[in-house]
């Protein structure tokens, strides 16, 4: 061993022994040089590998020519770097070829003695590669000497040796593995060797059997011939190896299929290795359907360039099909697709199974317009579900051509079963030809998870239709845009955002499937009435319940109506087909926090009524035209702010103009400029429909409003059909029956889960076979149910609360928009008082007993024979729900920040009210108090609004936060 290193030592002279030139100055070093010295020698930030040393930056030092070219100053800095080299103790990986240049003969034999050293006790060094050597079989020898005496003592795990090397070379490193019993190398790649030799076949083997960690193994090379010895010889080592895991085998030659049937098939054959990868191994035949039918170890199969007749991957798919026990064989098909895609097929439709679930991932590179075609068809049927063995398919596309096109037939995906889709480096052709069809074909699909378009041709108008999609498909996890347009201009984030707002949604609606119930289309939505106090809202529901249900009211008698307290819920239901809760916003400032809170947090799509009067809310008087973009901008900032719905399907919003019976012109000119100035201002946010003439009512009237009804009702319809996922019928049926009995009896707004359990039963039973595994134990069914009813806002569901609210007016307007108006009456009332009680001020704070006072003013009003309601319920929700904090001290305060009295608007003050408004000031309860600033803004100044209602709830969860 000693004799084969040493020709590499024989033909360079000591640098120590190099006389630097006195007839020149040293000029400075480069900065390159000295930031590398720098980070070895442990200064700055730790280098685990090093740089090209070949690079530019280091060229002067470091030339391509031989060493004896490198005299004076420069021998010495080239020397202080390999010192550096030799001795840092932070390098994890050693690149010989990034040393030396891919030339060992560029060092000499002391520059490599002092490269070398330091890593043979290294405890850092985690991995080596040797990559193509371009020298001697003798200088590589020696080189591999080295790296086998470093093999020997380190703490190496990987060991990747690329270069075309002898059988000398090979026994010099498996020396350094065989003489260390407690070797740590878990990797092992010899690639590119040739192994005719006999003795270099046992040499790898001797490496394999010395590393008893060795978990992946790649072999690869010049292996045309190999003897029967030498094949049992290499085959028994891999037997032997126990924690191998992964096994790749690389070459063209008959041999490979007898070294694979002898180490994995068979009884005592390897049983730890999970997962084989082939590459350009040809004569596959008959050994492979053997290996993957007697191996019961093997989970995942890997053929890079898979060639094979149509007859034998039709014998093939079926081996896969009927008896193979890996759970994923993926087929990757070279160049020249249109001369082996019966292959393809053949392989696919045979592997395909109604019964088994999808093991193949193909993935087919295709070049001319023909293959590109031939591709498509093959993902069509895939699609279309007459294929049904692929859970993944990848195209990748080298070079535009002219358009092409993806045909569906009209089915929707329902059918299949693939799980990964790629469309890689489509042109923009290619992909106008595939987009369309393949979006019709993804709004009905269920089983697709991940779909790659990294380095496609992608363009706003499918950005909208991506946004829009992934408001119906909700088994998209994961869409790669990676160097692409959308990657660079933000809307990569856009995805994601949409993609992680749907997990929530996904993950319930995949329990609905697993039970095997019959989806349809979405039948609930919600409907949003916003504007100013008096605006014309409650008339506007009430008539529109009048029209739908013929409800009427004594109210309607009066002239007056009550105004609304914080949001009042009504249902139109027109028979099953449709269920729209209407959800009226109360106008007051008071209310802002409430509604905030008890927003939609689903990515569901809303649509809003933003009801405007032109007149002032207590007067004749008629408002300046201002007055209408002031509200409209408040409330589309409100909107966009509160909205957690991304992309295509943004928010619809409509503007009515309300009292049309005081209003002498019929003309909306004023309001049709104002509309499309904020629209334009909104537009990524906001969808603002122009103003219509059915826009502008007398919300009295039914005539007048029957146009702007089925107008909403046309925006209803088609978002639930086209901009919403498809859910099951049973959760239809459960929400229609539910609201239909709490309108009939209001009794008991709050349900206990059993109690809602109950109800739920004999519904479940009609929908539900009695051969499911569902049909005795319903709950996570049930638990689905609830997620579901609560985003589609036929319930209220707390998850820390062990009760069900089923009546979500009685949360939204009896409860909270009540407790609201009340508190604000205490604080009015106290702020006419001449005396205070000690445990009251205007910060928010409210002694036990004034709380207690007020929960039981509010019981007190409630309908005679009200169920489940009581102080201990008003309180969790309240907590729950953010908008109070309990104060454990020496005596018990309630934080209700919502309960800060406000003033009325400006507008409806009288000038000797406005003379008496003074600022609030804020008493603090302790004498010492300590401050800090905290500057609190919207990321989006123009399109969003931090208003007065964010408060109140950040002082809460403030509060909660430093308790904890």
């Amino acid at each position: 061993m000693e004799g084969a290193g040493a020709s590499f030592f024989s033909h360079a002279a000591e640098l120590a022994t190099r006389e630097m030139d006195s007839a020149h100055e040293e000029p400075e070093l480069p900065s390159a040089i000295q930031d590398l010295v720098q980070r070895l020698e442990g200064q700055g930030e730790p280098i685990t590998q090093l740089p090209n040393l070949r690079h530019p930056e280091f060229r002067e030092f470091f030339p391509k020519e031989a060493p004896s070219t490198i005299i004076g100053w420069r021998s010495q800095v080239r020397l202080r770097v390999l010192e550096a080299i030799g001795s840092c103790n932070t390098l994890e990986i050693l690149d010989v070829g990034k040393i030396c240049g891919y030339r060992v003969s560029t060092l000499t034999a002391s520059e490599w003695e002092v490269v070398l050293r330091g890593f043979r006790s290294s405890t850092v060094l985690k991995k080596i590669i040797v990559g193509w050597l371009d020298d001697s079989d003798a200088d590589k020898e020696s080189l591999c000497f080295q790296l086998g005496r470093i093999l020997n003592s380190s703490s190496v795990t990987e060991l990747k040796l690329e270069a075309s090397v002898s059988a000398r070379c090979l026994l010099n490193l498996a020396s350094g593995l065989r003489g260390r019993s407690d070797s740590k190398l878990e990797s092992l790649d010899v690639v590119g060797v040739s192994l005719r030799d006999p003795s270099a076949v046992k040499y790898v083997a001797d490496m394999i059997n010395s590393a008893p960690l060795l978990e992946t193994l790649r072999l690869g090379g010049y292996w045309l011939d190999m003897e029967y010895e030498t094949v049992g010889i290499l085959s028994q080592a891999l037997i032997q190896s126990l924690a191998l895991k992964e096994f790749t085998l690389e070459g063209r030659g008959k041999w490979a299929g007898r070294l694979l049937l002898k180490a994995l098939a068979g009884d005592d054959r390897n049983r730890s290795i999970e997962r084989l990868r082939l590459l350009y191994v040809e004569g596959l035949g008959d050994w492979l359907r053997e290996l993957l039918i007697s191996n019961p170890s093997l989970k995942e199969v890997e053929l890079q360039r898979l060639v094979m007749e149509p007859e034998q991957a039709h014998q093939l798919g079926e081996a896969i099909r009927d008896n193979a026990i890996a759970t994923t064989i993926l087929v990757s098909f070279g160049s020249k697709f249109d001369e082996y895609w019966e292959s393809v097929e053949a392989l696919a439709r045979s592997a395909s199974s109604e019964v088994n679930d999808p093991t193949l991932e193909i993935i087919v590179h295709v070049r001319s317009e023909g293959e590109v075609m031939l591709s498509l068809n093959l993902l069509g049927r895939v699609l279309r579900g007459e294929i049904t063995s692929m859970k993944s398919l990848s195209i990748l596309h080298y070079q535009d051509r002219p358009e092409s096109i993806l045909s569906i037939n009209g089915k929707a995906g329902e059918t299949c079963v693939l799980k990964r889709l790629g469309l890689i480096r489509l042109s923009e052709d290619v992909w106008k030809g595939v987009w369309k069809d393949l979006l019709l074909c993804l709004r009905g699909n269920f089983s697709l998870t991940h779909l790659d378009l990294s380095n496609t041709w992608l363009d706003e108008e499918t950005f909208r239709d991506m946004m829009g999609l992934l408001q119906v498909n909700l088994s998209l996890q994961e869409i790669n845009v990676s160097r692409t347009s959308w990657a660079r201009d933000g809307k990569a984030a856009l995805i994601q955002e949409a993609l992680k707002q749907n997990e929530k949604r996904a993950a319930y609606m995949s329990v609905f499937r697993e039970a095997g119930l019959a989806f349809g289309d979405a039948k609930a939505g919600r409907l949003f009435l916003c504007g100013s106090p008096l605006a014309g809202k409650t008339r506007l529901r009430q008539t529109l319940m009048r029209i739908v249900e013929g409800k009427s009211w004594i109210g309607n008698k009066w002239k007056e109506l009550f105004r609304t307290k914080g949001i009042e819920v009504e249902y139109l239901q027109n028979d099953d087909k449709r269920q729209i809760s209407i959800w009226d916003l109360a106008g007051q400032e008071i209310f802002r926090t409430l509604q905030t809170v008890l927003f939609p947090q689903s990515n569901n799509f809303c649509v809003f009524l933003f009801v405007y009067s032109s007149f002032c809310e207590n007067t004749s008087s008629k408002k300046e035209d201002s007055c209408f973009r002031t509200e409209l901008e408040e409330w589309m900032s409100f909107i966009t702010s509160s909205s957690r719905v991304t992309g295509h399907n943004r928010p619809q919003v409509l503007v009515v103009i309300s009292h049309k019976d005081k209003i002498k012109s019929s003309s909306l000119t004023w309001a049709h400029s104002i509309v499309k100035d904020v629209n334009q201002r909104f537009a990524k946010f906001v969808d603002l429909h122009p103003i219509q003439e059915c826009f502008h009512v007398d919300a009295r009237r039914k005539k007048q409003v029957i146009d702007l009804k089925d107008y909403i009702f046309e925006i209803f319809d088609k978002l639930l059909s086209e901009k919403s996922p498809r859910v099951p019928q049973l959760c239809s049926q459960i929400s229609f029956r539910l609201v239909k009995k709490i309108k009939e009896n209001r009794s008991c707004p709050i349900w206990l889960r059993q109690n809602f359990i109950e109800f739920c039963d004999p519904i479940l039973t009609e929908f539900i076979s009695s051969s499911s595994a569902f049909a005795n134990d319903h709950s996570r069914i049930l638990n689905s149910i609830v997620s579901y009813l609560n985003d589609a806002g036929s319930i209220v569901y707390i998850p820390t609360l062990s009760y069900i609210i089923v009546d979500p007016n009685w949360l939204t307007n009896t409860l909270l928009g009540e407790l609201v108006a009340l508190g604000q009456k205490f604080h009015a009332q106290e702020h006419e008082s001449k005396s205070h009680s000690s445990y009251s001020s205007k910060d928010g704070f409210v002694s036990e007993s004034v709380f207690v006072g007020l929960i039981e003013e509010f019981l007190g009003k409630l309908p005679h024979g009200q169920k489940g309601v009581d102080r201990d319920v008003i309180e969790n929700i309240l907590i729950h729900l953010d908008l109070c904090f309990k104060v454990e001290d020496t005596s018990q305060f309630y934080f209700i920040p919502s309960f800060i009295p406000e003033h009325a608007s400006t507008e409806v003050q009288k000038p000797q009210e406005l003379a008496d408004v003074k600022p609030k000031a804020w008493k603090r309860r302790v004498e010492t108090s300590k401050f800090v600033g905290i500057r609190i803004q919207c990321q989006d100044g123009k399109t969003m609004s931090l208003t007065a209602a964010f408060f109140p709830r950040f002082e809460v969860i403030l509060k909660i936060v430093l308790e904890n």
